[in-house]
């Protein structure tokens, strides 16, 4: 494990943006966003760098802030989708990897 990087496991229900192309993704739960907020470090628009893997892929993407849900947004990459046959409405582990 590299000590230069915090690891959050959780779990979250995936969803699907009624929006062009599709997009599905998943809100933080209450307690992962307390400590996302605790280590990652946000750019000028709030979004947070993280590395993400679900089952065996990983992919670089970054958590959006979402104000109304006082939470953050987790894109999931097609690419993510697709090697882990992950739709909506499945229940999926996430591991954050967030650089420190």
């Amino acid at each position: 494990m590299n000590p230069d990087r915090h690891v959050i496991r959780f779990e979250a229900e995936v969803i699907r943006f009624d929006v062009p192309g599709g997009w599905h993704g998943i809100f933080l739960p209450e307690e992962t966003t307390a400590e996302v907020r605790f280590f990652g470090r946000a750019n000028a628009l709030g979004a947070i760098a993280v590395r993400a893997e679900v089952g065996t892929t990983e992919v670089r993407t970054s958590l959006f802030p979402d104000k109304r849900r006082d939470s953050y947004l987790l894109p999931l990459k097609v690419s993510l989708r697709r090697s882990e046959a992950v739709k909506e409405g499945d229940r999926i582990t996430i591991t954050l990897l967030i650089d420190v």
